[in-house]
């Protein structure tokens, strides 16, 4: 992408509509319309903080926004989407940028006329997405810090699967695929997993990975000794243990190995082990 372009139009001094010989371009960032007029040259590289949607469709959606909502507004989720880019270390894309935008425009409108949401996703998104949820959620405290519009927990969950949509992670299984290999363990273990406990977030984390990237790694005799020890000192859990593998190679069409089913046995005891001390 070039850095000089014609000001075509400034919608309000953060967003403004520009254009070369062959595209037009909307930039988003603070302050980069104020004094902006039709015909002024524009320099992309001139600003920090600066947001550029090439894309038409996202173009249309997001300038619609700009004119309809308040300057304020627009700038509080510019402001959020900068420390989500600051959190994450990548830069939003534009699909993500503007679903997200119009998401939170959305999700204040609907606070302020106390409508209720409900999100049938927030439990799963909450162990699913750990880490990204404690993003979501200090962006809803910005969010309150500037409005003193507190968002609901179900608009923290949405907020969340947009900022891991963002980061680009396959999660072609997930969640049903983990919900139920979760559900399943608990049944048959008679417990009650954690959900904040460290131990039940790597058996998530670890259920993830074998889902997304599975590996065709050669069996060592050293893992088919770690197994058997296993096997002898924890039936209940390397029962429990393969049958999630085969729910997983079941829907990924990827085979296992017997390293994925250690570590699945000894994730799993972790788990169990938090769960039956509370």
């Amino acid at each position: 992408m070039q850095d000089v372009y014609k000001v075509e139009k400034a919608l309000n001094n953060n967003v403004v509509i520009c254009s070369t010989d062959d595209k037009e371009v909307v930039f988003i960032g603070r302050g980069i319309g104020f004094g902006k007029k039709t015909g002024d040259t524009f320099e992309s590289t001139s600003y920090d903080k600066v947001y550029a949607l090439v894309n038409e469709e996202e173009q249309q959606q997001y300038s619609r926004l700009a004119l309809k909502e308040t300057e304020e507004t627009m700038l509080l989720i510019h402001e959020s989407m900068e420390m989500i880019h600051e959190l994450i270390g990548m830069t939003l894309n534009e699909r993500t940028l503007t679903a997200l935008t119009q998401h939170i425009v959305l999700a204040l409108q609907r606070t302020r006329d106390e409508t209720e949401i409900q999100n049938p996703f927030l439990t799963e998104t909450k162990w699913l997405y750990h880490d990204t949820y404690q993003i979501a959620e200090r962006v809803v405290a910005y969010i309150e810090r500037e409005t003193k519009v507190r968002l609901p927990e179900a608009e923290i969950g949405f907020i969340t699967l947009h900022i891991q949509s963002a980061l680009g992670h396959p999660d072609r299984y997930a969640p049903d695929l983990i919900t139920r290999c979760v559900h399943y363990s608990e049944e048959k273990l008679n417990v009650r997993f954690v959900r904040q406990s460290t131990g039940f977030r790597r058996y998530v984390q670890h259920l993830r990975t074998l889902a997304e990237l599975p590996a065709a790694i050669s069996d060592t005799k050293t893992e088919e000794e770690m197994l058997f020890l296993l096997k002898e000192n924890y039936p209940l859990c390397y029962t429990v243990s393969r049958n999630v593998i085969r729910m997983m190679e079941k829907a990924s069409g990827a085979p296992s190995s017997k390293r994925d089913v250690i570590q699945t046995i000894l994730f799993l005891i972790h788990a169990k082990e938090e769960a039956a001390a509370q």
